[in-house]
């Protein structure tokens, strides 16, 4: 139903709190109070994972995230959602 990836990342957010207890986990539709900022949120991260959908790339914020992220030298995990009807990419695509 989701066309953006958020469920899934929801999901991911979920198991990795499940396997990491008391892991602080961000997520911005959870997390964010005001986009202004987000940065800060990608300044304060250890870790960054992008969730590659086809919707990732046009949102300005998500870009945002992208370009914070690679100039904080941020590590990142991507996960590619290969299913279209999921509002999947191929990978190839996403390059």
């Amino acid at each position: 139903i989701w066309r953006s990836g958020q469920d899934q990342v929801a999901v991911i957010k979920r198991q990795l709190q499940l396997c990491l207890p008391g892991v602080s986990i961000f997520l911005d539709v959870d997390d964010l109070l005001d986009v202004s900022a987000l940065e800060s949120y990608i300044e304060k991260s250890a870790v960054v994972l992008i969730f590659l959908s086809k919707g990732y790339f046009f949102s300005k914020n998500c870009l945002r995230e992208v370009r914070c992220s690679e100039q904080n030298d941020k590590p990142l995990v991507l996960v590619n959602e290969a299913d279209l009807s999921k509002g999947g990419i191929a990978l190839k695509d996403s390059r």
